[in-house]
């Protein structure tokens, strides 16, 4: 773990931007170079930040453990141990009330939907100059969505509001189970990576088929395959 000190108020407030407070932003990525670009956006972001660094998914963890809370956190995807979209669900449940903003390479729709989908507060594309992802991070610390429409515009799907609703209604760690289900994991399998017990997959898997309204998981998995998220 890297610290830096050189900027926002622990919980989104439209207001903060009235007061110097410090923001303490966690910079996951795995490239060192990057990292080092990112610091620079939360620097010019804010009055004053407090930035940590992690460069795979274990160093969040230690992050997370010994520091005291963050305020934001940048993060990407493809760094060692995030195992895709369960990664960035797994931060989501820990840390509800965190902003996460995924900061990908990739500029694909579906895996910026899908970022979304699974709790992110933005995503900001690594090709983004300085000057827009410093716009990105600023309006999600007002409690804002950032949502790259230069890029989503109108390849973004049409989705059906009715099984939009239904997988909104998941809490964080169903939409891990989900996605796990979604990656062919069978109940022990889940059951070894989140440290539950096979009885609490089994549970969660019957709530997910309830709100769902589907009878298996495979129909499960296709629901959620419908409107482009896992």
């Amino acid at each position: 773990m890297i610290v830096s000190s050189t900027g926002v108020g622990r919980q989104p407030d439209p207001d903060f931007l009235e007061g110097p407070l410090l923001v303490r932003v966690l910079i996951a990525d795995d490239h060192p170079l990057f990292r080092d670009a990112l610091r620079h956006v939360v620097v010019q972001s804010f009055d004053q930040a407090h930035c940590l660094e992690a460069c795979d998914f274990s160093q969040i963890a230690a992050v997370l453990d010994e520091e005291d809370p963050l305020d934001l956190i940048l993060l990407d995807l493809n760094m060692p141990g995030m195992d895709g979209f369960t990664g960035l669900l797994r931060l989501r449940e820990d840390l509800p009330d965190t902003p996460i903003i995924v900061v990908s390479a990739s500029e694909e729709v579906d895996v910026i939907e899908q970022a979304l989908a699974c709790g992110a507060a933005g995503f900001i594309p690594k090709s983004s100059p300085k000057e827009r992802m410093c716009e990105a991070v600023r309006l999600v610390m007002t409690g804002e969505l950032f949502r790259p429409e230069e890029i989503l515009g109108s390849k973004s799907k049409v989705i059906d509001p009715l099984l939009e609703e239904k997988l909104g209604s998941l809490t964080h760690r169903q939409r891990m189970v989900l996605s796990l289900l979604a990656r062919g994991k069978s109940n022990k399998q889940i059951a070894y990576e989140l440290d539950v017990t096979n009885t609490t997959v089994k549970a969660h898997v019957t709530a997910i088929l309830r709100k769902l309204k589907v009878t298996s998981r495979t129909q499960a998995v296709i629901v959620a395959r419908q409107i482009g998220r896992f």
